[in-house]
């Protein structure tokens, strides 16, 4: 499950007008072409987000964004253009603001029961998506997805579940600002975001995932696979078996970063995997991470309990835990707000750490560097893209090697269930 931590510099607060590009929501036409021509080839940006130009809008730090074109299937001319969905490694499916799409008069799809199904996606800081299940053709530069489940964020806040809102205590991102974009493409290690635990023939009782509603009432429902949210990448006809992230290396911070999101490994000349990259098995969608001599790791593969750590391009930073309580974090009231997730330390801090796969077959020293966040956003304020933005995660959370990661190495995401010439099949991330 992606985590979804960020810091919106309101450009209010600050006095300061944003120097990142950005564009709109969405538009009707065609799916722009890709760069260089190449059909797998996904432009990408860190942009600051959809309001980053808007008058009292924000910049969205460290979120790397995406377009994608979506059509009643089978059509090719009832379809609009999504801008700025977050490139998302650490989920799975597109998920689109309903009012990105107002236009277009999806076909709902079923739970297990026949009745049309909706979706609820939780992320770790309490907040969470709410719609319905329904289907679309999907493109992606020049590959697409038919047929495929998506979730449309429901614009509306009537009716939702408890199970799903926590009792009305989380908090529903269903608008652009709330969200800081126009959805989630989720191209992560799995193919749905589910999988068996949602699927009718576990039996028992449905967890609070996807749901049926009667009148007012909504109640939780298993739904077949097929029918889940779905990594729109594993319904390519080619390409399917994972993606790559390529960003440039970032020194301090950037106004505007621009790279690429590769479709498929090892499956055309411009994604063979580098002799260069360390593959890394993975359980529960986790690794091993040894840091300050500390192993978060998975310790029960069954329960998936245990400190795992993963990589995640829909994470702002770079989020572990202060093994030794030497780190100071930020104040909780700062002239830009609460800044009490981030690290500030006094001087940067130059780090390391060793990511292990879960079989111990691989392992990789990483070096990192970690800035006082105040100081980042206060003398870098129209900037979207921090490569020394870190935060802090309790000791049971393991490590979260979110986009800083990402600038100047290129991540590979393979699959769950996909063969890849030469590898090992997916789940597997390889940097």
């Amino acid at each position: 499950m992606r985590k979804k931590l960020w810091i919106w510099i309101l450009l209010g607060s600050l006095g300061l007008v944003a120097g990142c590009g950005g564009g709109g929501g969405s538009s009707s036409g065609p799916t722009p072409p890709p760069p260089n021509g190449k059909a797998n080839v996904l432009a990408i940006a860190v942009d600051g987000g959809p309001t980053a130009n808007q008058t009292g809008g924000a910049i969205y730090t460290n979120g790397v964004f995406a377009s994608a074109t979506v059509c009643v299937p089978g059509s090719s001319s009832n379809c609009v253009t999504v801008g700025h969905l977050l490139v998302d490694t650490g989920s799975y499916g597109l998920r689109v603001l309903e009012t990105a799409i107002p236009s277009l008069k999806l076909p709902a799809v079923n739970a297990a029961s026949s009745s049309a199904a909706y979706n609820c996606v939780s992320f770790v800081d309490g907040s969470f998506l709410w719609g319905p299940v329904e289907a679309a053709d999907v493109t992606l530069a020049g590959e697409t997805a038919s047929n495929v489940p998506i979730q449309v964020i429901s614009s509306s806040t009537l009716n939702i579940p408890t199970s799903c809102s926590n009792n009305d205590l989380h908090e529903d991102e269903n608008t652009q600002s709330s969200l800081g974009a126009n959805g989630i493409l989720g191209v992560g290690l799995e193919p749905s975001d589910c999988g068996l635990l949602c699927d009718p023939s576990q039996g028992g009782t449905p967890p609070a995932v996807y749901y049926t509603c009667s009148n007012l009432s909504c109640t939780p429902a298993f739904i077949n696979e097929a029918n889940q949210v779905t990594n729109p990448v594993v319904m390519f006809a080619n390409d399917h078996n994972g993606v790559i992230v390529e960003l440039p290396k970032v020194s301090g911070s950037a106004a505007t970063v621009t790279g690429s999101l590769i479709f498929g490994i090892g499956t055309e000349s411009n994604n063979q995997l580098s002799s260069s990259a360390t593959v890394f098995t993975v359980v529960c969608d986790s690794f091993t991470t040894i840091f300050e001599s500390e192993t978060l790791a998975i310790t029960d593969p069954k329960s998936c309990s245990g400190p795992g750590s993963f990589i995640d391009s829909g994470s702002n930073g770079l989020y572990f835990p202060d093994v030794n309580n030497s780190i100071p974090t930020c104040s909780s009231s700062t002239p830009i707000g609460d800044l009490s997730s981030f690290y500030c330390p006094p001087s940067l801090l130059n780090l390391s750490a060793t990511n292990e796969s879960y079989d111990q077959s691989t392992s990789k020293k990483t070096n990192f560097s970690v800035s006082n966040a105040l100081s980042l956003f206060t003398s870098s304020s129209t900037d979207a893209a921090f490569s020394t933005l870190g935060g802090l995660n309790p000791m049971n959370s393991g490590f979260d090697w979110g986009l800083p990661f990402f600038y100047g190495v290129n991540v590979y995401s393979a699959i769950d269930t996909q063969n890849v010439s030469g590898n090992v099949p997916g789940p597997w991330w390889a940097y």
